[in-house]
């Protein structure tokens, strides 16, 4: 029998599910899933949003994924590091999950100082998806060039890395310098919070980045065999096991109207084949895609569950 994945749940990008005045059900989402045994909390990053982020229409369905250039720019979309402190308050084993964090947006020595506070707060819950992002409005808000955002991002990781390692740091790169400064406090887990690192695919540049920082990797899409297989030689060459990276995978959801929320058998009929072939360690589902009532959440999160290990 293979090993069940472990369980994650986005709780953002909710507003089908509850009003911006009910963003404090999230931290009752939060608990629901800790007390169902998942195994984390996935929360989304944004500061602002562009008039194009509906360059490319918004999904028939107001229930489907935000991707690229399909979001309202009013959508309601509370800041990542604080709903994760929220969260780490009021729950005490579920990962912290922060997914597509958008890291060159910020200096990196803020990214490190409160990325390990909340590490060392939570007792080593955190998880960190550093991402480049998509969105040039955002850039441009943050007075930060766009075409910048993969060798800031390069620089970031390595910065952070070293932050939640060593003190006193110096540091002279393209974009950031500085020297002898203290990072403090240091986070709980050893060398800093695990990291997971996102792509559009697995590019060169996103391969040198799981194995130089990474503790496994999520993609937008599957990956290809030469993307892989470059990844395993460079793991290799580089004295890491690849079998040791984390995997995860996406519930798609199966809409039977652009009215209705998502059907879940026939959901998982079509996102588990590949998810059973890639032998993914992590699956991840949105709830706010299957209900519209926040009261059917421990239900809907058991039912998941259950389904999900038939297929093992």
């Amino acid at each position: 029998m293979k090993k069940i994945p472990d369980l994650t749940v986005i709780l953002s990008e909710l507003d089908t599910l509850i009003r911006p005045d009910e963003e404090r059900l999230v931290l009752h989402f939060a608990r629901q899933a800790e007390d169902a045994g998942y195994y984390g909390v996935n929360i989304i990053d944004h500061i602002v949003m562009g008039k194009g982020a509906a360059r490319f229409g918004l999904p028939a369905n107001p229930r489907a994924f935000r991707w690229v250039g399909n979001q309202r720019p009013n959508q309601h979309m509370p800041s990542q590091i604080v709903m994760m402190s929220a969260i780490a308050a009021v729950t005490s084993r579920i990962r912290l999950m922060a997914t597509a964090t958008l890291t060159p947006l910020r200096h990196p020595l803020l990214n490190a100082k409160q990325w390990a506070t909340l590490d060392l707060l939570s007792g080593g819950r955190l998880t960190i998806t550093p991402i480049g992002g998509w969105q040039d409005e955002e850039y441009d808000a943050m007075g930060i060039p766009f075409a910048e955002r993969g060798s800031r991002l390069d620089e970031q990781l390595e910065i952070m890395c070293l932050a939640w390692s060593k003190t006193p740091i110096s540091y002279s790169g393209q974009h950031y310098r500085f020297e002898n400064v203290y990072v403090m406090p240091k986070p709980a887990q050893p060398g800093g919070p695990e990291m997971i690192i996102g792509g559009d695919s697995l590019s060169q540049k996103v391969v040198d980045r799981i194995v130089r920082y990474g503790a496994g990797y999520t993609l937008a899409g599957t990956p290809d065999r030469e993307g892989l297989e470059r990844l395993r030689r460079c793991m290799v060459a580089a004295g890491r096991k690849p079998e040791e990276l984390k995997t995860s995978g996406l519930i798609f959801p199966c809409f039977p109207s652009v009215n209705e929320p998502a059907d879940i058998p026939r959901s998982l009929a079509q996102s588990m084949p590949s998810l059973l072939e890639a032998g993914v360690d992590v699956i991840t589902i949105k709830p706010s895609q299957y209900i519209d009532d926040p009261g059917q959440m421990p239900s809907l999160l058991k039912e998941f569950q259950q389904r999900i290990a038939s297929y093992y």
